[in-house]
């Protein structure tokens, strides 16, 4: 069974019908359609208009379109989901979430939302930023909530309320990265890293997504189509990893029909937890 790929996040703004259209050419496998920060508070009704009209006006082909609102307690956060939900977007992401309450609240209006347009229950699932100190401590119990598909990681609100101090090594941010993606894991939904914000320097974004991806994410955001290519390209398995994958379930099935339970390939030792790595592996070939 093939994994859904989040390699790559695109944000995309709402306020920019260009852009809106531009974005179902690009190699992003999740598009965020952007509604929240960074759209002007008197262009959030525009945005959402075309964020609307581009849910039903343009083929994103096999992209996961998700639409980021504003907080669903305020009064535009709410006039976000009604519309958006009737649109039927993939998903809706959550910003600067900070409890699993905040979750629930805004699972049970999309499953009223879902209803009214006679839409299938829980097809739209949700993503959750997770971008403050309170919601890297509450990041478990979020990424366990309804209806999750994803931890996405908001480093720049992290850092603002963290009180850190940012480094080209990222260090501070490490115990963020790990409990996120922990969480993740712990609860089976993905954990999509904050993107590099140095838009032209290629190799500090090559050396961002690779230590994200060793650390266990899933992907890594974008500000631009052309981060979305050179993420894509880290965060897919490698014919190296694909090779080792299939000689390890080869060696293990062979094992397994000699009675035994591990075996051993060029000194290494493989069992049980090798085979379930290599199936991973493998439900990511391209």
């Amino acid at each position: 069974m093939k994994t859904k790929m989040r390699r790559s996040l695109l944000y995309v703004p709402g306020d920019s019908r260009k852009m809106l259209e531009k974005s179902a050419s690009t190699a992003a496998d999740l598009l965020l359609l952007n509604l929240e920060d960074g759209i002007a508070a008197a262009m959030k009704e525009e945005a959402r208009g075309n964020v609307v009209r581009a849910l039903g006006d343009i083929d994103f082909g096999s992209r996961e379109v998700v639409v980021r609102i504003n907080p669903p307690e305020t009064a535009t956060g709410r006039r976000d989901l009604e519309a958006v939900v009737a649109a039927r977007p993939h998903g809706v992401c959550l910003p600067k979430v900070e409890s699993a309450r905040e979750v629930e609240s805004a699972a049970a209006v999309i499953a009223e939302l879902e209803a009214q347009a006679g839409l299938e229950a829980g097809c739209v699932r949700l993503h959750a930023m997770i971008e403050s100190a309170r919601g890297v401590l509450s990041a478990p119990a979020i990424a366990a909530a309804p209806r999750m598909a994803s931890l996405v990681f908001g480093s720049a609100d992290y850092v603002a309320d963290v009180r850190c101090q940012p480094g080209d090594d990222r260090r501070e941010l490490l115990l963020a990265f790990e409990m996120i993606v922990l969480a993740a894991r712990a609860a089976g939904v993905d954990a999509i890293d904050a993107p590099c914000f140095d838009i032209r320097n290629q190799d500090i974004l090559r050396r961002e997504a690779a230590d994200a991806r060793r650390l266990g994410f899933d992907g890594k955001s974008a500000l631009h189509p052309e981060q979305a290519v050179i993420i894509n390209r880290i965060f897919d398995v490698t014919p190296g990893e694909l090779a080792w994958a299939e000689r390890t379930l080869a060696e293990l099935d062979a094992a397994e029909r000699r009675g035994k339970a591990l075996t051993t390939v060029e000194g290494r030792l493989l069992d049980n937890p090798h085979r379930l790595l290599a199936e991973r592996i493998l439900a990511r070939r391209p």
